[in-house]
């Protein structure tokens, strides 16, 4: 649970940080930081019997 915790704290800092900055790809680094780190935020808080979308399409393709 602390993970997830430190990951919003992370997304909000990236949220104040593109409303500072005045240099457009900075912008968009720091929306994509935000949204990386909500939706690890959102992973951790999942309950441990749930697993993503993404990792479930891993798990059922065949090694190469």
């Amino acid at each position: 649970m602390w993970t997830a915790i430190h990951f919003r704290r992370q997304a909000a800092k990236c949220a104040t940080l593109v409303k500072q900055t005045h240099d457009e790809e900075c912008r968009q680094r720091y929306q994509r930081l935000e949204q990386l780190y909500l939706h690890l935020a959102e992973e951790e808080e999942r309950p441990i019997g749930q697993i993503s979308a993404f990792a479930a399409a891993r798990e059922t393709k065949p090694a190469a």
